[in-house]
């Protein structure tokens, strides 16, 4: 009977130090799997937000482009407006600068 209980203590810890090995063996299968897992994670989420930045600077480009071609519209009518009442003036100086002309160098 002592013989029988030394072999089965034994066959017993033979089963814990096999069970110890295998939950060791599958925890590192774990680690690995999350490991893996989370690296997939982190790309997907790297990729998503290359992607939003990517969309963000699009946005970004087409709103300042825009704004410059309303400015340089702006600007342009501006310039067509001063163009205009330079045209308006252009007798009126004519008529100035003519006169100058004759006052400085005698009658005519």
């Amino acid at each position: 009977m002592f013989i029988e209980n030394m072999k089965r203590i034994s066959e017993a810890e033979e089963e814990a130090v096999s069970i110890r090995k295998q939950a060791q063996a599958d925890v590192r299968t774990l680690q690995d799997q999350s490991r893996k897992q989370a690296a997939e994670i982190t790309e997907t989420a790297r990729k998503q937000a290359d992607t939003r930045y990517q969309q963000v600077m699009r946005d970004a480009e087409q709103k300042a482009e825009n704004a410059f071609r309303q400015t340089l519209a702006a600007v342009a009518e501006e310039c067509e407006s001063m163009k205009a009442k330079a045209q308006a003036k252009l007798p009126e100086a004519i008529q100035i600068i003519a006169g100058k002309v004759v006052n400085s160098s005698g009658s005519c």
